[in-house]
């Protein structure tokens, strides 16, 4: 039995999750990375030109299939790594993570720990439509 208002949430979850991830692409596609410094810390050849180009047509197209509901679990994979790979910044630069140390989390730490919210979301959508949409 399907619950229209769960479908609803659903739905919305995933062009909310589109549109962050979209956003953010486009906006290092016209050269503003307001998180230069994280990305540097941790893949610093995607903090700056052809990059940071990279990064944010990667991240755009994650955006456009998790709203378009295409390719579902290719865009859940690439937004499994590629939030994944920004945690990665709590092992190899825990300086930035955390101010004045662990466990306070800075700005830039709040930021990236968020990201496991972002994962979560991404995989309650994927089995949503395992479930709903099995063969698409």
């Amino acid at each position: 039995m399907q619950d229209p208002t769960f479908d609803r949430i659903i739905f919305f979850l995933r062009i909310a999750l589109g549109v962050l991830f979209f956003w953010f692409g486009v906006l290092k596609l016209f050269g503003f990375n307001p998180v230069y410094e994280i990305v540097y810390a941790s893949f610093p050849f995607l903090a700056h030109g052809f990059g940071n180009f990279a990064l944010g047509t990667f991240e755009a197209v994650i955006g456009i299939v998790l709203i378009l509901n295409v390719a579902q679990n290719a865009a859940h994979v690439a937004l499994a790594g590629h939030l994944l790979g920004t945690l990665s910044v709590f092992v190899l630069s825990p300086s930035l993570m955390f101010d004045p140390y662990f466990p306070a989390l800075s700005l830039s730490g709040e930021f990236v720990f968020k990201n496991i919210i972002l994962l979560l979301a991404g995989f309650v959508i994927l089995r949503y439509n395992q479930i709903h949409r099995p063969h698409a």
